[in-house]
């Protein structure tokens, strides 16, 4: 058999019936669904931001407990301390 006598392979979609070029097999429904759980997951409603922890930027703003005693150690250096070791 030649090439030219053989019936082109023909895919019912949509559109219409559609002639596959020789060589190409037509998509399948597994095709289709193995494109479909290979694509990255998306949220199916809109997603709140993640204010708590690592990642809330709100508590970034707060003042350190180390920088505000060193503000105060500034603001008050004629005061006596008491030393470290006890002298």
């Amino acid at each position: 058999m030649s090439a030219h006598s053989e019936k082109p392979e023909a895919e019912e979609t949509d559109a219409g019936s559609q002639t596959l070029m020789r060589g190409v097999a037509p998509i399948t429904l597994r095709d289709r669904l193995s494109v479909l759980a290979a694509a990255p997951m998306a949220p199916r409603a809109a997603q709140k931001s993640c204010d708590m922890g690592l990642f809330d930027l709100e508590s970034r703003r707060q003042i350190d407990l180390v920088d505000e005693l060193r503000r105060l150690d500034q603001m008050a250096p004629s005061q006596s301390k008491p030393s470290a070791t006890g002298e």
